[in-house]
């Protein structure tokens, strides 16, 4: 995947907060997450996968905002309740980590090909 740097830099103001709040909300989750666990808040820092939640919604909002809708990033929220709720897996940090970079992926995946 080549990374075209000039259609990153060429965003309006509101898209970029707004993949700037996608990254935060799920990179910053997994953080919070362990900080949480860390500071004895929480038992388990892998069932605090509200971040990577969060950052799902975010992203299929940034997805409809786009001329060309993407359905995979359209459909990231429901990624999310299936993966963290209702798989017979049980959320751990490595999973939210692989989810937050499957995100990364996605939001230039959506800047670059739908924008």
């Amino acid at each position: 995947m080549d990374i075209d740097l000039q259609v990153l830099k060429s965003l309006p103001l509101k898209e970029k907060i707004l993949s700037a709040l996608v990254l935060a909300l799920v990179w910053g989750g997994i953080v919070v997450a362990a900080l949480l666990s860390w500071l004895r808040i929480i038992e388990d820092p892998g069932t605090f996968f509200w971040g990577c939640i969060a950052g799902s919604v975010v992203l299929a909002y940034l997805a409809i905002k786009k001329k060309k809708l993407d359905i995979v990033s359209l459909l990231t929220p429901v990624y999310a309740v299936i993966i963290f709720t209702c798989l017979d897996i049980s959320p751990n940090l490595l999973l939210q980590g692989l989810y937050a970079a499957s995100i990364t992926v996605l939001l230039v995946r959506i800047h670059q090909r739908f924008s």
